[in-house]
């Protein structure tokens, strides 16, 4: 194959078969100031000894950069890894939270999308041009790319030329950012000019950071101030073989009114492309324009539109509010239904290339209407009206106009839906099914489009101008519904939630009248006649449910609901069939033996109604009206939602039956009356479901969820007092007993003797170890299996919530065979003592 492509071959071309492999170093700290390399310096490195290595074809050093090319991946990590590199100099930036101003100064953040990558390029450089391969749908980049590989290879641009991974070739990977395509390209570039062949580079992704911008003053009206170069930062490759010549690679785009300063000396090194750029300063530009005219008392929409420059920019903003404001009557707001509701505009005005150099100046205008549930912080976005506008830069073509404006389209109304995350629910289960409406998970339901009114058709070059004001109009309308003013995007229910809390107004319609009072007092006399009564009547039997009629990821959901509670360590005994019940769980009060949870019909629960199922769960009685020993842990599963349990019902009844009959618990008089047990659950049980905490955030909620509920870490973890009750206020997981082991205290992992950190205590419950703290064993052994199933994100939930229990553990002094071993079954050991231990002294094993 020519090592050159046709023009018109260029984005279709597959790629050489005999491609090498590259892989380059990383320096521990790497920075940029704006014009040259600001980071760790190369002192030395044993190039040699890379060159040695099986497989390597060749090494290279320039400057800074040091790269291998290898006929495999693994071959270059062994000889990466060998060649030692000692950096010296700079240490790493200083982490930027912000601009420099003062506190009173408003700041505005932009979190960009992470972005997974399996991408990879690939480079041939050969007779002084070069060719690059970029996964498909990057045509946005391909100016770009060329335009920094020029300045690489410091050839005219002419010479580099850019095509596309055909679609489904497996090097072309999950879409990547921009800035890890660039490193990826220019890695590979500086390794194939070294060997005059192809070589490939897999992307190694980057964390982008948060965009942060301030107000800043300036005579002619507001500005932006950021404390990193507000540009795309040159590859890592020309940083590094070119730290003298580092210009950026690209700048931000956005024109108009809104002009971002940067400080005259910083090192931060940013990751983030022109798209991002533009987004983040177009939010920050749009939203303090909204404030300022808020601040000066006048109408933000008539303020904006009087103070923009640009007459064709101004004249599609007019027309879009004047579309917004004609269609009001029709789509107008219901009154009475409890929601928030507010519009919001914004406007952007961008410079943009097209992939085949020319230029246009876009124009885009929206005006967006949310509505707002106040008590949970749901936002939904209800319509949208938006207008651009765009003209050919060329002098051939500058006449051309091109303006549209749409209302309710579905895409757009998706495009601003996309900067909401909802109230992430404490019950979400990565993985499994989406939890409904019904169960307190954010749902944005589209609504119907409706007819588009163009004024001119027409299409743009990019597309992704049309989206840049949604952000903005959509804070600008959050504003105008609620008087919260939120400054980051994308936005987050949650803090809009919390922020409402505080100006929440009491619910009217309380009872006012002695009789209402009367009544109550008779209702609740009612309920704890009810609950005191000790014989509850049995539930009906059933056909058992069909478990085809749950779905694949509601029976994963119930699947990962069984293995946080760890229901197999308490129902299945010592080599008998999974869940088959008949496991000795030996307390205070005697020995209990757990049940048959399997869908058999005679000795399991599989003709028990989901009715029978929860109330053992959320009640603690048994299908046929027995009182349930709490040993069962049903005070900690009530606190499961309604969603998980019906998910855990579904994976149980979906399960192999098993015809297995326990043996009967028998416990001494007076622990077999069963019906004082109704006394018990009065005194000391709490039927509710969980009830998330507003004032923490949704990571600290899982976490509680998880260990006070399905986890019933309390269980093993908590004192208990004579009546077998788990102890709250400062004694709640101070520490307890399971099976004859203490099982530490969680109240003080942060700040006790032997004090805990977070990665210490997930990695413990990931995998059962810790250097300083030791192996799980005893019953937190089976507790760690069960947490495997897991993921990471909610052991990383249980660790926040864990590391900020308060309390204080009072001194114990541990039983002397196990007291080793007791130290082990750690602290952590427990994010989940669930099932594996017991409750009353306390085993939690099944309905009994």
């Amino acid at each position: 194959m020519s090592a050159w492509l046709p023009e018109a071959a260029a984005f279709a071309v597959e790629p050489p078969s005999d491609l090498l492999h590259g892989l380059a170093l990383r320096p521990p700290a790497a920075g940029w100031d704006g014009t040259r390399y600001r980071g760790s310096a190369l002192d030395s490195v044993r190039l040699e000894e890379g060159r040695a290595q099986a497989g390597v074809v060749a090494v290279l050093r320039r400057e800074h950069f040091v790269g291998v090319v290898a006929v495999t991946p693994q071959h270059a990590r062994q000889a990466l890894a060998c060649m030692a590199p000692v950096w010296l100099g700079e240490g790493p930036p200083p982490r930027v939270e912000g601009p420099e101003g003062s506190d009173e100064d408003r700041e505005y953040l932009w979190r960009p999308a992470d972005t997974a990558s399996g991408a990879r390029v690939a480079a041939w450089c050969l007779d002084g041009r070069l060719t690059l391969w970029l996964p498909p749908d990057t045509g946005a980049l391909h100016a770009l790319a060329r335009r920094e590989l020029a300045a690489l290879m410091d050839w005219p641009e002419q010479a580099v030329r850019v095509a596309a991974w055909p679609r489904g070739a497996a090097e072309a990977g999950r879409p990547a950012h921009a800035l890890d395509l660039l490193d990826a390209a220019a890695d590979a570039a500086l390794l194939s000019e070294t060997v005059g062949r192809p070589v490939c580079v897999a992307c190694r992704p980057a964390t982008a950071a948060t965009l942060a911008l301030r107000e800043a003053d300036l005579a002619a009206g507001p500005a932006l101030r950021s404390r990193q170069p507000w540009a795309v930062r040159p590859s890592l490759a020309r940083l590094l073989a070119r730290p003298g010549r580092a210009q950026a690679s690209g700048q931000a785009t956005v024109q108009g009114d809104s002009p971002v300063l940067a400080p005259a000396a910083s090192h931060a090194l940013l990751h983030a492309g022109v798209d991002e750029l533009n987004a983040a300063q177009v939010f920050a530009g749009e939203s303090l324009w909204h404030e300022r005219a808020l601040a000066a008392g006048e109408d933000p929409v008539r303020w904006r539109l009087r103070h923009l420059a640009d007459d064709r920019g101004r004249e599609l903003a007019r027309q879009v509010v004047d579309q917004a404001q004609a269609a009001m009557s029709q789509d107008a707001m219901a009154a009475g239904d409890g929601l928030l509701r507010g519009s919001g505009f914004a406007t952007a005005q961008v410079r943009c290339e097209a992939e085949d150099g020319s230029a246009h100046m876009v124009w885009s205008a929206w005006v967006a209407d949310v509505a707002i549930q106040p008590a949970t912080g749901r936002i939904e976005v209800t319509r949208v009206v938006a207008g651009h506008d765009s003209q050919d830069l060329r002098a051939a073509q500058g006449a051309t106009t091109r303006l549209a404006i749409t209302r309710q389209q579905p895409e757009r109304l998706a495009d601003a839906r996309r900067l909401i995350t909802g109230p992430a629910a404490f019950d979400a289960w990565r993985g499994a099914t989406p939890v409904s409406p019904a169960t307190g998970a954010d749902a944005l339901t589209v609504a119907p489009p409706a007819t588009p009114a163009p004024l001119r058709e027409g299409r743009l070059d990019v597309d992704g101008v049309l989206t840049l004001p949604a952000a903005a109009a959509i804070a600008n309308a959050i504003q105008d519904a609620t008087g919260v003013r939120l400054r980051q995007a994308p936005f987050d229910a949650g803090q809009l939630r919390l922020a409402l809390a505080d100006r929440r107004v009491p619910a009217k319609g309380a009872l006012r009248r002695g009789w209402g009072w009367l009544a109550a007092g008779a209702a609740g006399l009612a309920t704890l006649a009810t609950a005191l009564w000790p014989l509850k009547p049995a539930l009906p039997l059933t056909a058992g449910p069909d478990a085809s009629l749950y779905s694949a990821q509601a029976i994963e959901r119930g699947r990962l609901v069984a293995a946080a509670g760890d229901c197999v360590a308490c129902h299945t005994a010592p080599g008998g069939a999974r869940n088959a019940g008949g496991l000795a769980l030996e307390t205070p009060f005697g020995i209990i033996y757990s049940t048959n949870i399997t869908p058999d019909a005679q000795t399991g629960i599989g003709r028990w109604s989901y009715a029978a199922f929860e109330r053992a769960m959320r009640q603690g009685i048994h299908q046929d009206g027995r009182q349930l020993y709490p040993a069962f842990p049903y005070t900690a599963y009530a606190k499961l939602s309604d969603a998980d349990l019906q998910a855990l019902y579904g994976y149980l009844m979906s399960q192999p039956a098993v015809a297995a009959t326990p043996p009967r618990t028998e416990l001494g008089f007076p622990f077999n009356l069963r019906p004082l047990l109704a006394g018990w659950n009065l005194l000391f049980h709490d039927p509710k479901p969980f009830t998330p905490d507003p004032s923490q955030d949704v990571e600290w909620n899982r976490g509680a969820y998880l260990v006070e509920g399905v986890g019933h870490c309390a269980a093993c973890h908590s004192p208990r007092n004579r009546l077998g009750a788990e102890k709250g206020g400062l004694d709640y997981l101070a520490g307890g007993q399971a099976e004859g082991w203490n099982a530490p205290a969680l109240n003080q992992l942060a700040t006790g003797e032997r004090a805990w950190s977070g990665e210490e205590l997930f990695q413990y419950l990931r995998t059962g170890y810790s250097p300083r703290h030791g192996v799980a064993a005893g019953p937190m052994a089976p507790v760690i299996h069960g947490l495997a199933e897991l993921p990471a994100s909610d052991l990383k939930a249980i660790v926040t919530y864990l590391m900020a229990v308060p309390g204080q553990a009072p001194a114990r002094t541990p039983s002397p065979a196990r007291a080793t071993a007791a130290a082990t079954a750690s602290a952590a050991a427990t994010a989940r003592t669930a099932a594996t231990t017991a409750t009353t002294a306390t085993v939690t094993a099944a309905p009994a």
